[in-house]
């Protein structure tokens, strides 16, 4: 921002220089190029000289006016709709002091020289000082004002408070800022994005909602390339950075050295329960950016952020039930399944991820959810054809899970769990996995065969694209052509036994 002000600026000076110039120039030729004597008033009418200065003083009397006008009035109304730290923001701006200071330095100098005017004392280069100043006061006024609409801009604060929270971290990491100190600023700008995320939100503003979700994710990126270099102090927090948590919670952030995640992680929790009532369709931009945040930290192998990552997925399906909302749910569990595509080599940690998804499809079924526990059904499947891909030591452990999850309610059948069931047992055989195909086809002994032939039916009819408008907007139940035989085959041997 500060560069487009330079350029504008710079775009300014040369518009008003080149006019200016050249009218001069036309001017003084026309009258023969006539000396500085000539035209000047010093020592001929110095009263005249007070006369060209009164015009310019209170020409930047209405220019202050205009500027403390529309700062008093747009930076307060700003502040109160995004987050009050904007006020703080733009008083330490050093091109909103440079200017607001340069203004009242010119309108003071003008006067200065105005009463300095005697009958017989001109001031000449003071007053060709003034004139300067007042021109180049007009000519950064345009730039000035297009700066300040850009500052109240809800992205460029966004923006702002990153750029803050990204400088304290790596002055704590260069040993240049106390820890403690550290720890106080960037919980108090973590906080403001958080709050500019949720007042977005009330107003239905999603894309400044997504791009203050998108920043906490990057500073919890740029936390982790920094955290070995932190001092341990670092990772110390008390009850006044978290206040709520039992002292036991505390003492498990410290260990974990995890505190900056949680900070990011409840704001974008927070955020999310909000986008629940408030914008339901940018709850996918809060689902979608704890993915990549545990996606990065398995990458870069740090067991506890990943977890950390896990445990507000579930807070996310928790939140999503609880309001009935199937689409979060969907959503959700979808990107829930994409990290643990990721997983398949922790054995425990993905274990832990399949527990996690039946518990909350039957939660979702005992708050009348019965459509939901059918996605997680396909989703874990997913997750299972992964690890037998990756030749994952959980592989067979996830398959118990998928086959415990049920398929039928006393008489009630769910299709899409049955089709579920289908396209894993299609995948085994593709696969050589004759045992696991047998299991699979030993779980599905209670479905009627007509039934067993529908739902293959429907699997190998089903189009790519579903037939409504959905984040996933894959059908689920789409089978590429070349897996489609093993398919049919595992069909017909659930009817043959």
């Amino acid at each position: 921002m500060r560069g487009t002000f330079a350029r504008s600026l710079a775009v300014a000076f040369v518009m008003f220089a080149g006019l200016f110039g050249l009218e001069f120039f036309l001017e003084w030729r026309r009258l023969g190029m006539p000396g500085l004597h000539e035209m000047s008033w010093a020592d001929t009418n110095n009263a005249k000289l007070v006369d060209l200065l009164s015009p310019m003083a209170r020409a930047y009397n209405n220019v202050l006016a205009m500027l403390l006008a529309t700062i008093g009035l747009a930076i307060p109304l700003t502040a109160n709709m995004h987050t009050p730290k904007l006020i703080d923001m733009f008083l330490r701006d050093r091109i909103n002091r440079f200017v607001l200071s340069f203004m009242a330095l010119g309108a003071a100098h003008v006067l200065f020289v105005a009463y300095l005017i005697g009958p017989e004392f001109a001031p000449i280069w003071a007053i060709r000082v003034a004139v300067v100043f007042a021109i180049t006061g007009w000519v950064v006024l345009i730039p000035y004002f297009f700066y300040v609409v850009r500052f109240l801009d809800p992205s460029r604060v966004v923006t702002r408070l990153q750029r803050e929270a990204r400088s304290i971290m790596h002055r704590v990491a260069r040993g240049k800022a106390r820890p403690s100190a550290g720890q106080q600023e960037l919980s108090f700008r973590i906080d403001q994005i958080g709050t500019i995320v949720l007042k977005s939100l009330d107003r239905a503003d999603r894309s400044v909602a997504r791009e203050g979700i998108w920043s906490l994710k990057q500073l919890i990126d740029e936390h982790a390339a920094l955290k070995s270099r932190m001092p341990e102090a670092w990772f110390q927090v008390d009850r006044a950075d978290f206040v709520g948590l039992s002292a036991e919670a505390l003492d498990m952030l410290t260990e974990s050295r995890t505190w900056v995640e949680m900070k990011c992680g409840l704001q974008l929790s927070l955020g999310y329960q909000h986008a629940l009532s408030k914008a339901s369709d940018t709850v996918s931009s809060f689902s979608d950016a704890n993915r990549v945040i545990g996606a990065a930290a398995d990458a870069r192998r740090d067991d506890e952020a990943l977890r950390l990552s896990v445990r507000f997925f579930n807070n996310y399906l928790r939140e999503a039930i609880k309001t009935r909302n199937l689409h979060a749910v969907d959503d959700v569990f979808h990107q829930y399944r994409l990290l643990g595509r990721e997983l398949t080599d922790r054995g425990g940690l993905v274990r832990e991820v399949a527990g996690h998804f039946v518990y909350y499809a039957e939660m979702a079924r005992m708050f009348g959810l019965v459509f939901a526990p059918q996605l997680a059904i396909f989703d874990l499947g997913y997750i299972v054809r992964r690890a037998y891909e990756a030749g994952a030591e959980a592989s067979s452990d996830l398959l118990d899970v998928v086959l415990r999850m049920p398929h039928r309610h006393g008489t009630d059948l769910h299709t899409l769990a049955v089709k579920a069931k289908i396209i894993l047992g299609g995948f085994f055989l593709e696969n050589g996995h004759a045992d696991e195909a047998a299991r699979v086809r030993a779980n599905l002994s209670d479905v009627e065969p007509a039934q067993i032939k529908a739902a293959g039916a429907d699997i190998l009819d089903a189009d790519r694209v579903f037939f409504e408008v959905t984040d996933r907007q894959l059908n689920l139940e789409y089978v590429p052509p070349e897996r489609r035989e093993p398919l049919r085959r595992f069909c017909a041997s659930l009817n043959a036994a």
